[in-house]
């Protein structure tokens, strides 16, 4: 990445084109206008993933019709006798942001895979800005998706993430869906022997970031190590 020069009376922007939400993560977060999704999150506690993959194993999510046994569908029963065996608007409910195993007492060792549901209405202040959803943490991995499509993936429990959702989200009835997996792994963080307590859930808080169409995602400023009358520093775009 190149570094550009800041004088005191001009400011040179450098444009960046994105290249993907993880590596682009938006800077200054809470001095941005955002809507929060904290509070009551609906939650199904999936230890065979059976929202995730079908009977062969399969990710339901890498299929062109899933079918409504893929929970981010978030599919509804018509009746008693329709074969869609959840219904995440009649499930019990969790804190955003925490972890689930102080909440729920029948959790509290839980290792494994819990969805998180949370539905809501947006409307943009301008038709032609951008929007985001913006996660501080979620301990361990992450698939998001909005409205029955992915949106993206995370992996990492302690550090934030966000993906745009634009083109996807609906002024009413928009309805955001995590799968929160906190197993351990050999190859992984924390590994199967850990000196510390593997919470799982959605730990920190959860935004809906609104900006520009055109918007300043990173910054830094510092003053020039070589020149003590100059600022030096650099913008993403």
């Amino acid at each position: 990445m190149r570094k550009i020069k800041i004088t005191i009376s001009v400011l040179f922007i450098l444009r960046i084109t994105f290249l993907c939400s993880q590596e682009n993560l938006l800077i200054n977060v809470y001095n941005r206008p955002y809507t929060s999704l904290n509070g009551e999150w609906n939650y199904i506690v999936d230890p065979y993933e059976n929202g995730f993959y079908n009977y062969r194993l399969e990710p339901f999510e890498n299929q062109e019709n899933p079918g409504n046994g893929a929970f981010f569908i978030n599919a509804k029963p018509a009746d008693k006798s329709d074969l869609v065996e959840y219904d995440f608007d009649k499930t019990p409910t969790i804190e955003v942001p925490g972890d689930w195993n102080t909440q729920k007492e029948n959790l509290f060792y839980y290792e494994g895979t819990v969805w998180y549901k949370k539905s809501f209405d947006y409307k943009k202040a301008i038709n032609s800005n951008r929007v985001y959803v913006y996660f501080e943490a979620v301990n361990y991995e992450a698939d998001v998706y909005l409205n029955g499509k992915k949106i993206g993936k995370h992996i990492g429990g302690f550090t934030p993430f966000n993906f745009e959702i634009t083109d996807l989200l609906n002024e009413k009835d928009n309805f955001l869906i995590v799968k929160v997996d906190n197993k351990r792994k050999k190859e992984g963080v924390p590994t199967l022997n850990t000196d510390w307590w593997n919470y799982g859930g959605i730990t920190r808080d959860v935004k809906i970031v609104e900006v520009s169409n055109n918007f300043v995602q990173d910054y830094f400023v510092q003053l020039n190590p070589e020149n003590n009358n100059q600022i030096k520093g650099w913008m993403n775009e």
